[in-house]
């Protein structure tokens, strides 16, 4: 999963760190990546989560963080799916993943 180019570190959700303060203040005119405030998300805008449990680039921690700042988005507008066995790749290079992530996916948005 990747959340919007984020990287999750210290527990907050935070744009792209390009690795030095450098890149950092040219980039966003700050020495650190800003913070994304999930709080801006509308509480009944639709999402869709997907992760897995083999992933490296966003493991289960940065999907708990993630949850946890939206915390009180409405249920029934957010869809929450966890494959055990997905690794970052699975996610477009699975040969389930059509079955396993997209179609129910698309599902989701068809009602919306």
């Amino acid at each position: 999963m990747t959340i919007y180019n984020a990287v999750v570190r210290s527990g907050t959700i935070t744009m792209y760190d390009y690795g030095n303060i450098y890149d950092n203040k040219k980039h966003y005119g700050q020495l650190t990546p800003p913070v994304y405030d999930m709080g801006s998300i509308p509480k009944d805008f639709p999402m869709y989560l997907s992760y897995g449990g083999l992933d490296e680039l966003s493991d289960v921690q940065d999907v708990k963080t993630l949850l946890e700042s939206v915390k009180d988005h409405d249920p029934s507008k957010l869809v929450v799916q966890y494959k055990e066995g997905y690794a970052h790749a699975d996610f477009v290079f699975g040969v389930n993943a059509r079955e396993v992530v997209y179609d129910p996916m698309i599902e989701f948005f068809k009602n919306y």
